[in-house]
């Protein structure tokens, strides 16, 4: 039997915010799958504006972060997978064509598509970038057949579209040295949004044509799936900060207590629901009286503008009649009571908040801020050859032998 093979092993997922630094333990239990072994979020220090601003106060954060999650835990383990947010990537869609035989046509196999991706990969990345995910959009063969999968087609020619998704060298190997100073490594680095997608989203949802919004603390993400594959992703600038600093500059509070503020007391919904209802806030000692509808007044702008711009983006993607399964929302930002519904009514589309799509022995509260930390996790899961094995079905191995075999005749005979 696979699982009497299978090690119990554990990994974990490490989301760098600007505001809070997040990490989550799954536990590989056997080939029926993965659990959560806990999950654990610190205030972020050292790290400022996308980048470490300071490399032992980040370097120390990181530590306390992971250190108090192992110990909630009880798991010693030295490896993290990293995530990074829209704030610290960006893309870019190249295209290439090479060929692939001087005469004739042949079969294209697995080598040469292997071999267009990593030309398409060397012509798109710049001397400072990292490239995080190389998805390809379409491959073209000849210039005239279109094909998300052309192995085993007859062609001399084949090309391919592919979105990049690429972060600052300099950057990422700051962040990277802060985590082995913390005293661990880091296994692989993902963008976080598009493994969130990986649990929050159904295969149905990605093949039907579906939007990921990841509402972060400085910005917002917005990624468009169609056909399993991700078609396209833009940036929003406006958080969850944004309505605390709307908040704070209302009525005059720190950035910490106006987050208390808007965590107790926001609400995207119509004004109409509490405009006469009063609240007592606690300030250098002294309760002061404010009007709910001063705290609705102040993020109403922002709200709007947000709404607005996902409704744009969505529109300039030139998919809007391809979003057949609606919008699923994800990050912290996603839990101010209202927005959802605000969402819905300025889109028009179905929209929903996304969850954690895998069996739990106990469901977390708030999954959809946790859910790029865990998918960050099972990233790392699906990197092992455990997962593999307890993936694989009874005569694949021979089937992929037979097809190594039958790829090499066709390159060569």
């Amino acid at each position: 039997m696979l699982h009497q093979i299978i090690n119990e092993k554990y990994f974990c997922g490490l989301d760098i915010g600007s505001q809070k630094i997040k990490a989550a333990v799954l536990h590989a239990k056997d080939n029926n799958g993965i659990d959560i072994a806990g999950v654990y979020e610190h205030k972020t220090y050292g790290f400022q504006n996308g980048a470490v601003s300071d490399l032992s106060e980040f370097s120390e954060c990181v530590h306390n972060t992971l250190q108090s999650l192992l110990d909630k835990t009880g798991v010693k383990l030295k490896e993290v997978y990293l995530g990074l947010g829209g704030e610290l990537v960006e893309t870019r869609q190249t295209s290439t064509v090479v060929p692939i035989i001087d005469k004739g046509s042949k079969v294209i196999t697995a080598r040469d598509i292997k071999y267009v991706n990593e030309q398409v990969r060397l012509l798109s990345i710049k001397m400072d970038e990292e490239v995080l995910h190389d998805l390809p959009q379409q491959y073209v063969v000849d210039d005239v057949n279109t094909a998300l999968n052309p192995k085993g087609l007859y062609g001399r020619k084949l090309g391919v579209t592919s979105l990049m998704i690429m972060s600052n060298v300099t950057r990422l190997r700051n962040i990277i040295k802060g985590i082995n100073q913390a005293g661990f490594d880091v296994g692989h680095t993902y963008f976080n949004p598009l493994v969130a997608a990986d649990i929050s989203l159904t295969d149905e949802e990605k093949l039907e044509g579906c939007v990921l919004i990841d509402i972060g603390s400085e910005l917002s993400s917005v990624l468009i799936f169609k056909d399993r594959v991700l078609k396209y992703f833009d940036k929003i600038l406006c958080g969850g900060n944004t309505f605390t600093k709307a908040i704070a500059q209302e009525l005059g509070l720190s950035f910490d207590l106006a987050e208390e503020v808007k965590v107790s007391y926001a609400d995207a919904s119509d004004l109409a629901n509490y405009q006469d209802e009063e609240i007592l806030l606690k300030k250098d000692n002294e309760y002061m009286p404010i009007k709910r509808d001063v705290i609705y007044q102040a993020i109403k702008p922002h709200i709007d503008q947000l709404v607005n711009d996902l409704d744009q983006s969505i529109k300039k993607s030139g998919l809007a009649q391809s979003v057949n399964r609606g919008i699923v929302a994800l990050g912290g930002g996603t839990l101010l009571p209202g927005l959802m519904e605000k969402i819905g009514e300025v889109t028009d589309y179905p929209t929903k908040l996304g969850g954690i799509n895998m069996p739990m022995d106990k469901r977390l509260r708030n999954e959809a801020s946790f859910s790029s930390v865990i998918g960050l996790a099972q990233y790392g899961y699906k990197q092992t050859f455990a997962y593999s094995l307890a993936n694989a079905q009874e005569g694949s191995w021979v089937k992929q032998i037979g097809n190594k075999v039958k790829d090499f005749y066709q390159e060569y005979f």
